[in-house]
C-alpha cells in the first residue's frame, strides 16, 4: 500500500493534473446563434476564444465593435476564460507582409495584447494570421517567438492556429497554399500549443473533416510538432451539396429544419461511421441536397482520436452552429 501511495506522489509531482486534462476551446464569430450558444453551454467551455480582434492597414489593432464588447461582458458575467484571437483584415497576404516587415508595429500589437489582457482579465490570445506568403513563414516564426516570449514574462498564455498539411513544405515548388507558410516545428517551440484547422478538406467527398483526412494529417502533424502541444480543430459547421457540387456551409439546426420540411419520400438521415459524419439527404424543387455535419456522435470519435494520439484537446470552429446533443455528450464525460 505504501508503494502504491509513494507512486502516485512521485506521478502527481513528476506530472501535474493539469497535464492530464484535456482542454477544449470554442471559437466564437459575431452572431446572435454563437451568442445564444455561449450564454446556454458556457459552464461545458474550457477557453472562449471569440474572433473580434483585427490588425488593420494602418497596422494597428482596430477597436472592438459594440458585438465584440457584447460577448466579453457576457464572458465576464459567467466567468469564462478568454483567449480572443487576433487576425489580419480580410486576411489580407500584402498586410500580413507589411506586419511582418515593421518590428514597430510587431511591437505596437504585442503592446496592445499584454495591455488588454491585463485590463480584460484574458487568460492569452491566439494569433490566427492566415493568407501569409510562403516566402514570409521565416518572420513569422520571429513574430510569435517575439510574442510568446513577451507573453511568457507577462504569466500569459500564446498559441497559434494553423492550416494543416500532410506533407512536407518545399519552397521550390508552384503549388503553394496557405498551409505552406507555417513552420509547425519552429512555431510549436515558441508557443503554448497549436490549434490545427483540421477542417475543410480539400478533397472531401461529403464531410468538412473526415476520419480518414483527420487521421492522414495528424501521422503528418505528430512528426512535426509534440502530440501535447496541438488541439485537434473539429467543425461545427455542415457542408451542404448539391447535384453533388458543393454550394455553401450552413448550421446543423438550418440542415435539420431544411430536412424536415421535405417529403418524407425524397429524405434520408443516417451517421456514416467510416467518415464520421452525419449524412443528411433531400429533394428540394428538383435538387438533390445533401448535407454533411460532425455531430455529438462524432465529436465522442474524434475525441476518441485525441486520446489515441496524446493531443491537448480540440478546438471547435464555431458557437451556434452545432449539433446540440454534443453538449449533452460534453456534460456526460
Amino acid at each position: 500500500m505504501k508503494k502504491l501511495f509513494l507512486t502516485v506522489v512521485i506521478l502527481l509531482i513528476a506530472f501535474p493534473a493539469d497535464l492530464f486534462a484535456k482542454e477544449n476551446l470554442f471559437y466564437y464569430f459575431e452572431n446572435h446563434y454563437g451568442f445564444d450558444s455561449f450564454k446556454k453551454n458556457a459552464s461545458e467551455i474550457d477557453i472562449l476564444a471569440p474572433q473580434v480582434y483585427e490588425v488593420g492597414y494602418d497596422l494597428k489593432v482596430k477597436k472592438l465593435t459594440s458585438k465584440g464588447k457584447k460577448i466579453l461582458s457576457e464572458a465576464k458575467k459567467k466567468k469564462a476564460d478568454v483567449m480572443p484571437l487576433i487576425v489580419n483584415d480580410d486576411f489580407s497576404k500584402i498586410l500580413m507582409s507589411d506586419i511582418l516587415l515593421s518590428s514597430t508595429a510587431q511591437d505596437e500589437i504585442i503592446d496592445f495584447m499584454i495591455k488588454e489582457a491585463k485590463a480584460r482579465k484574458f487568460i492569452g490570445w491566439q494569433f490566427d494570421f492566415e493568407n501569409i506568403n510562403h516566402l514570409d513563414r521565416g518572420m513569422y516564426v520571429d513574430f510569435v517567438k517575439k510574442t510568446y516570449q513577451k507573453s511568457k514574462a507577462e504569466n500569459l498564455q500564446f498559441s497559434v492556429a494553423v492550416i494543416v498539411r500532410s506533407n512536407d513544405y518545399d519552397p521550390t515548388s508552384t503549388n503553394q497554399d496557405w498551409s505552406s507558410a507555417y513552420d509547425y516545428k519552429r512555431l510549436a517551440a515558441n508557443s503554448d500549443y497549436l490549434t490545427l484547422m483540421t477542417y475543410d478538406d480539400p478533397r472531401s467527398v461529403g464531410p468538412v473533416a473526415s476520419l480518414p483526412y483527420v487521421e492522414r494529417i495528424l501521422n503528418y502533424m505528430i512528426t512535426q510538432a509534440p502530440a501535447e502541444k496541438m488541439s485537434l480543430g473539429v467543425p461545427f459547421y455542415c457542408w451542404q451539396w448539391q447535384d453533388g457540387v458543393r454550394t455553401n456551409s450552413t448550421t446543423y439546426n438550418l440542415a435539420i429544419k431544411a430536412y424536415n420540411k421535405a417529403s418524407k419520400k425524397t429524405r434520408e438521415k443516417e451517421f456514416d461511421e467510416n467518415l464520421g459524419a452525419e449524412y443528411i439527404k433531400f429533394v428540394r424543387d428538383g435538387v438533390t441536397n445533401e448535407i454533411w455535419c460532425d455531430t455529438a456522435k462524432s465529436i465522442e470519435i474524434k475525441d476518441g482520436i485525441i486520446d489515441d494520439y496524446g493531443l491537448r484537446g480540440f478546438s471547435a470552429w464555431a458557437l451556434g452552429q452545432e449539433d446540440k446533443n454534443i453538449w449533452k455528450y460534453l456534460k456526460s464525460k
